[in-house]
């Protein structure tokens, strides 16, 4: 066995949230007037840190215009969850990999609580032994989550890969010293995630035959 343990990325790797993300940034320029994003626009231009990525796009122009904007965001957000699903291929993926005897778990830039509850909501828990989240709502990075994992762990570097949608998913792996296979059909596209040289799958049933 390749890999004794898969770490995946929530949203935009096992949850299908890109169009209601598109819908909320949207929202938020024409509330100032601002031309809105395509998907094509929306997959180029995400990044993390999230406040980057805001700027990027337009809705803020300063630093102290991110605290407001990220609740602005997450409130509309949480009124769209509940039409959230996973992708089609998830829940068979994941029991796959499940047989194949290899431990899973999720990590995410989400604050904990909340991942948790939408980790609950799509019925996703059965098949993860970690669920590792940030303590706030500011999506600045996950890469210290990711450290005192492997550190607590005990697990091999070698023995896990991360798997993404997005660059940041990429770096937060190699500062892990861990593997990386990115999907691309998340948050950004296979031309932003040709950048970062790993393997990369268009679905996540995909990754199954990378990790035997």
């Amino acid at each position: 066995m390749r890999y004794s343990y898969v770490l995946w990325d929530f949203n935009g790797t096992i949850v299908d949230d890109v169009d209601t993300c598109i819908e909320i940034i949207n929202i938020l320029l024409q509330q100032q007037g601002k031309e809105i994003v395509s998907k094509e626009q929306y997959r180029n231009v995400f990044m993390f840190p999230v406040i980057e990525y805001y700027k990027r796009v337009g809705v803020i122009k300063r630093d102290e215009e991110f605290v407001e904007m990220a609740h602005r965001w997450m409130d509309l957000y949480y009124e769209r969850e509940a039409t959230l699903t996973t992708f089609h291929d998830i829940h068979s993926t994941l029991e796959k990999i499940k047989k194949l005897g290899i431990k899973q778990g999720v990590l995410s830039a989400s604050r904990i609580d909340q991942l948790q509850r939408m980790v609950d909501q799509f019925g996703v828990g059965m098949y993860m032994d970690d669920i590792l989240g940030i303590s706030d709502i500011y999506a600045t990075s996950k890469v210290h989550i990711g450290l005192e994992f492997i550190e607590k762990s005990g697990y091999d570097k070698a023995s896990i890969v991360m798997i993404g949608d997005t660059i940041h998913d990429f770096e937060v792996a190699k500062q892990m010293g861990i593997a990386c296979i990115l999907v691309s059909r998340g948050h950004q596209s296979i031309e932003v995630l040709a950048s970062c040289g790993v393997s990369i799958v268009s679905s996540a049933e995909d990754v199954v035959s990378l990790l035997v």
